[in-house]
């Protein structure tokens, strides 16, 4: 990670005296509050996850409501954008026949990640992977998320991972 990188991350990260709830339910010193990124740090942090991937790698990005919405559009670089909204729809364009990429903000054991790829895989698209600002799995998603026996995992791309401490 760059200097720049890390001085972002810093500036979004709130320390706790002691481990705190916090709004996604688990239990932490550190929260990632990513509503206060700026567009050009977005920018920034999706070219440090995705910016090694081909221009044909994928042709949307789906962003999972509400913190991934904005990161999507970073993310997808001028391509379609889709937003799964809390109550489980599909907002955006037609995806059928597509490659997608699912963003969020935050990713801890990747369930929600492993939800929308069904809900996008009903739908007719095809997911070829994550893109996820803080990778907080510590190894349980780790640089791949599992999708069950019998499927391949699909990677996970961040711009930065630490433990879940």
């Amino acid at each position: 990670m760059d200097d720049t990188t890390k001085r972002i991350i810093e500036r979004i990260s709130v320390s706790y005296p002691t481990p705190t709830r916090i709004p996604t339910g688990q239990v932490c010193s550190v929260f990632y509050d990513c509503f206060q990124l700026t567009p050009s740090e977005l920018a920034r942090l999706a070219a440090d996850a995705v910016g090694h991937l081909d221009h044909d790698t994928f042709e949307m990005v789906v962003g999972l409501a509400y913190s991934g919405i904005l990161y999507a559009s970073a993310v997808a670089g001028g391509k379609r954008v889709g937003i799964l909204q809390k109550d489980g729809q599909i907002f955006g364009p037609d995806m059928r026949g597509l490659r997608v990429i699912v963003a969020d903000d935050v990713v801890y054991r990747g369930g929600r990640l492993r939800e929308a790829t069904a809900k996008i895989e009903a739908l007719g698209a095809t997911v070829v992977g994550y893109a996820c600002i803080v990778d907080r799995s510590g190894g349980t998603a780790g640089q791949q998320i599992s999708l069950g026996p019998g499927r391949n995992p699909l990677p996970l791309w961040s711009a930065f991972q630490t433990d879940m401490e």
